[in-house]
């Protein structure tokens, strides 16, 4: 397959995927690194993951000013689940978060 091929794969998998699952969670980050490195880079890093059997990983700047980690570029990685990040200040269960989004309809 080619990489506009793989993306329409991955990006409509995760958009059939219940949420919160590994397509879903993998349909998003294709779809973020769509925007972060733009269309030939993403189509010839699907190309390479599909051909080693790996995936795509994003890279975060490290934290240390108290803001939300901020992906800055996409690699080739191993095919090991997603690790999800847990931001230090979004509160507990027992607490609701701040509101942090852009539309104010969305609930936390």
């Amino acid at each position: 397959m080619d990489g506009y091929q793989l993306y329409k794969k991955y990006t409509m998998a995760g958009q059939l995927a219940n949420w919160d699952s590994d397509a879903w969670h993998y349909g998003q980050l294709v779809h973020q690194a769509f925007y972060l490195v733009g269309i030939t880079r993403l189509f010839d890093l699907l190309e390479q993951a599909e051909a080693d059997g790996k995936r795509l990983e994003l890279l975060y700047a490290a934290p240390g000013s108290g803001c939300p980690p901020v992906a800055y570029d996409v690699q080739v990685a191993d095919t090991a689940p997603p690790t999800l990040i847990t931001l230090p200040d979004a509160g507990s269960l027992n607490r609701p978060a701040p509101f942090r989004g852009l539309y104010p309809w969305v609930f936390v």
